[in-house]
């Protein structure tokens, strides 16, 4: 099954196809030409949802539109216009690159399921209403990462979008201390394991009673632990340098 997940990516590939700034009506068929794909396996795109009139896959790009426009993505303040934005020409360029695209994992993280396209609300009421109780950093603007981290969560997620770059593989993220396995590049090109747990201050570690055992990296958005006995990778430092 097909989310609106699946359809930002082709948004902003339409977008910069048709020259990065165009009128609703002319989307559309770019992006069900991109999704062709896709829609041949999946038919039931080409449906209604019971409540809605418009056809699935386009009621998913507007909801994929909108999602864009709150990680700041794409720009809709001009009425019946879309523009892609410098962070979702970012997001292209990093999925391009990798073949992954870098907001994976965050809609989970932001609490956003893709059920919601089934409601009745259009998708512009119902992420107004999200956004009203959702608080956010101060504007980072990296790697399609719109605002800074907040929470743990936060950190989670921008380490995620600038791993590669910091010299990290993630192998796996858990739920159980120390939070990530990763792989760190040595000076001679090769990998080694590191163990590492998020914190949004690393003086969070010493709060959760975590040992000093077992863990070769904080990885935090502040470092606020003087004397701190491990090693501290602190995000809100490092981003600097990829502005």
């Amino acid at each position: 099954m097909l989310t609106f997940f699946d359809y930002e990516i082709p948004v902003l590939k339409a977008l910069v196809k048709l020259g990065g700034s165009v009128k609703t009506m002319d989307v559309y068929s770019v992006v069900e030409e991109i999704m062709l794909p896709k829609l041949k396996n999946h038919p039931e795109e080409y449906g209604h949802y019971k409540i809605q009139t418009d056809i699935i896959w386009k009621n998913k790009t507007q909801w994929a539109r909108e999602y864009l426009k709150r990680k700041g993505q794409l720009d809709g303040s001009v009425r019946g216009v879309w523009t892609i934005t410098d962070a979702g020409r970012e997001r292209l360029r990093l999925f391009k690159k990798t073949g992954r695209d870098p907001d994976e994992g965050r809609a989970t993280i932001e609490g956003i399921d893709s059920a919601v396209a089934e409601t009745e609300e259009s998708p512009e009421k119902v992420f107004k209403r999200l956004d009203s109780f959702h608080e956010t950093g101060a504007i980072l603007n990296v790697r399609g990462i719109v605002y800074e981290p907040i929470n743990e969560q936060g950190v989670v997620l921008l380490f995620a979008a600038i791993a590669s770059e910091s010299g990290f593989l993630i192998e796996g993220i858990r739920s159980k201390f120390p939070d990530a396995q990763l792989r760190r590049k040595t000076n001679h090109g090769t990998y080694v394991q590191c163990m590492a747990e998020f914190e949004f201050k690393s003086s969070n570690y010493q709060l959760h009673k975590h040992p000093l055992k077992g863990c070769n990296l904080i990885i935090c958005w502040q470092h606020d632990w003087k004397d701190c006995p491990i090693e501290v990778l602190e995000l809100k430092k490092f981003v600097e340098k990829l502005r």
